[in-house]
């Protein structure tokens, strides 16, 4: 029913945009008289239960601090994510996961906006070759100014700000209300992703042979294949393609590569029988084809995501 999809989407437009806008609008229990350094949270990312869809988003988006507060970011899905703050004069660096200096802590627990910080890995578990995320970061505030910081991985999809005040500055807004805004833009990310996934599995329907290698949209990625059980016949192709710029995905049969070798293509996808077959990083509008020419089912991860559940079969019949 079109009026009723076009309906829900309005809806779901108005509800992201209170979310997001809420911190200016709301202070319920905000403090009229600071008494000392103060210690804010921060959630860093959300996820649905099965892990199918994430928020790409700091959780609020918006936070206001004064001098010598600390900002605390806590981890909030397997999805992994970065708190970074670049130096003034430096440009959002495209993720290199063989660079330490992004994958890893950088720079002491106090920021006046002169220099790099990086939070390193954040992730509530293990997750592709980052075997050891950590779960929490935090920075002290030595210096007004309005900050934005960014996720390495998720670059202008995802990013936050810091606005510092003067020391002794009222605080507009408590941690409640902060709480309750990332809520509510959490849940208007989920939602959005949950509706995409939605869409996008009727788009494709159970025919064909193309297959969606994750979604992503605003503040929202879903690491699922839509279409994750095709069955074609021998010697048919299955074409496998991602639709965005968003979280990096693999399309992988049979032993991964060890470690970052798993970001390069490895094996032959034009005559595939079985064993080992890996697309690396896929990017958009360049397909990773893979001609099947053996009867059999033919299992296939995300060597980046298959821990939250991304996997799939092709199935081939004679």
């Amino acid at each position: 029913m079109p009026g009723k999809s076009v309906l829900r989407r309005l809806v779901l437009l108005v509800v992201a945009t209170t979310a997001l806008a809420l911190p200016l609008a709301v202070g319920t229990n905000a403090s009229a008289a600071p008494t000392g350094p103060m210690t804010w949270h921060v959630r860093v990312g959300a996820e649905t239960p099965d892990m199918a869809v994430t928020a790409m988003a700091f959780l609020p988006k918006e936070i206001w601090v004064d001098a010598g507060d600390t900002v605390h970011w806590t981890s909030n899905s397997a999805e992994p994510h970065t708190v970074t703050f670049l130096a003034p004069g430096t440009t959002l660096p495209e993720f290199n996961p063989f660079d330490p200096t992004q994958t890893t802590a950088q720079g002491s627990s106090t920021f006046d906006g002169t220099t790099y910080r990086n939070s390193g890995i954040l992730a509530t578990q293990p997750i592709f070759v980052f075997t050891d995320p950590a779960t929490s970061y935090h920075l002290t505030f030595s210096t007004t100014g309005d900050f934005t910081y960014y996720c390495l991985l998720h670059g202008l999809m995802m990013t936050g700000t810091v606005h510092v005040r003067p020391a002794g500055t009222a605080y507009p807004y408590s941690q409640r209300d902060y709480d309750r805004a990332g809520t509510r833009q959490a849940n208007a990310a989920l939602n959005r992703g949950r509706d995409a996934w939605r869409e996008a599995k009727q788009t494709h329907a159970t025919t064909g042979s193309r297959v969606l290698v994750g979604i992503d949209g605003e503040g929202f990625g879903v690491s699922r294949f839509v279409r994750d059980r095709v069955v074609v016949h021998v010697g048919h192709t299955v074409s496998f393609s991602v639709a965005g710029p968003g979280a990096p995905h693999t399309v992988t049969f049979g032993q991964e590569p060890p470690g970052l070798a798993i970001l390069a293509p490895s094996g032959d996808p034009t005559h595939f029988a079985g064993g080992d077959l890996n697309s690396g990083v896929l990017a958009p509008g360049a397909p990773f084809d893979v001609t099947f020419m053996k009867v059999g089912t033919f299992h296939y991860i995300c060597a980046i995501h298959d821990d939250m559940g991304m996997v799939g079969d092709v199935v081939v019949v004679p």
